[in-house]
């Protein structure tokens, strides 16, 4: 064990999330030989800590819930001093103070941070704040290219401690399946074989824009009455979106279903994914309905079209134009043959680009690098 590189991931929650996610994805796969990767929880253990498989890693949370920064640094400080950790890997702003602070104090060799497209912009103390932090990290990981070129533009970081790093999807969990399968899952879902499911999987939060597709369902449904609306996932505004729904008509036309752990299952049934949201960082969820063989039409921001590739495995449109989105889900309606090439072009460049996989090479070959 003492041979091992040891590394601390120092997050708010593993509550469900694609941050959250991608860090359990990175655990489970990690190189227990050369690698020990453990889990600081500062506020909450979350649900996907359930998730963890790998016999060799450690989720510590002292049930101390208390949100303040003091309270913070001590955690990481104690662990750090009594585990001795060779780099220290936060999460974004609200892990990068305390473990920074903490790491520092315990003479941790390697911090760094890991950013995933929450910024914040609301003050110029957190403004300055997250500039200074950024310089100080020994690398930024991002998980886009566009997020890279954001840090550095708004924050003037510094671009030689700045690295890309692309999500990684399992494909051995997420694949296409057969067509008798796909009746199967929209069976399930209270449809038929001649249902066109349109859907997104995530949480229910403004920055996701849902009221836009609902928007756009409404229009396309007058014209391809066939079509059917599903969303996977729960937040704060769900009501606000079952509303709107309910408003536009086309409530019994939606489902809402909820959190849910079957989610590969779920967007097995669909034949559209819809991204709609005003910014994103890089999306797990897209990877997975791509790895799925799903054609995916997502807004053109941030990292989307590194993934998306436009007119090959599905179509960007621009932030909240109904009528747009509205016009590219009745064309594929219409067009099967085309939908069927998004499908197989998907997952031919998930496999070849954003395996699992690679993803965790990469991060294995950054701590290496970071610590010699």
């Amino acid at each position: 064990m003492k041979n091992k590189i040891k590394v601390l991931h120092v997050v708010q929650s593993l509550e469900t999330g694609g941050l959250e996610n991608g860090i359990v994805n990175l655990i489970n796969m990690s190189d227990s030989n050369q690698f020990k990767v453990d889990v600081l929880c500062l506020r909450k253990k979350g649900d996907l800590a359930k998730r963890v498989t790998n016999t060799n890693s450690e989720i510590f949370f002292d049930g101390n819930g208390e949100e303040s920064i003091s309270v913070a640094i001590k955690k990481v400080f104690s662990i750090c001093r009594e585990r001795q950790y060779h780099i220290i890997h936060t999460h974004g702003w609200a892990t990068m103070l305390p473990g920074y602070v903490g790491g520092k104090l315990a003479r941790t060799p390697v911090i760094m941070n890991g950013e995933h497209g929450t910024l914040y912009f609301d003050t110029w103390s957190r403004k300055l704040m997250q500039r200074f932090l950024f310089g100080r990290m020994a690398i930024n990981l991002t998980v886009s290219r566009a997020l890279s070129n954001e840090l550095v533009k708004r924050f003037k970081a510094p671009r030689k401690n700045i690295k890309a790093i692309i999500n990684g999807v399992d494909i051995d969990k997420f694949k296409p399946t057969s067509e008798s399968e796909k009746v199967k899952a929209k069976l399930n879902l209270g449809y038929t074989k001649d249902h066109f499911v349109v859907g997104c999987v995530g949480r229910l939060v403004e920055v996701k824009n849902y009221s836009s597709l609902i928007r756009s369902f409404s229009k396309a449904l007058k014209a391809r009455p066939n079509l059917r609306l599903v969303f996977v996932g729960d937040g704060p505004m769900r009501q606000e979106l079952e509303t709107l729904a309910d408003e536009l008509c086309v409530s019994k036309k939606t489902l809402f279903l909820g959190r849910r752990d079957n989610v590969g299952y779920l967007v097995s049934a669909y034949d559209l994914f819809i991204q709609p949201s005003f910014r994103e960082g890089l999306s797990n969820t897209i990877l997975e309905a791509m790895a799925t063989g799903i054609p995916v039409l997502a807004t053109n921001v941030g990292g989307n079209p590194e993934i998306v590739n436009d007119g090959r495995t599905g179509q960007l449109f621009p932030v909240g134009d109904v009528e747009r989105l509205t016009e590219i889900i009745i064309e594929l309606y219409d067009d099967r043959k085309k939908l069927s090439a998004f499908s197989r072009n998907s997952r031919l460049d998930v496999e070849r680009l954003f395996s699992l996989e690679a993803m965790v090479k990469s991060y294995e070959k950054t701590y290496l690098e970071m610590l010699h």
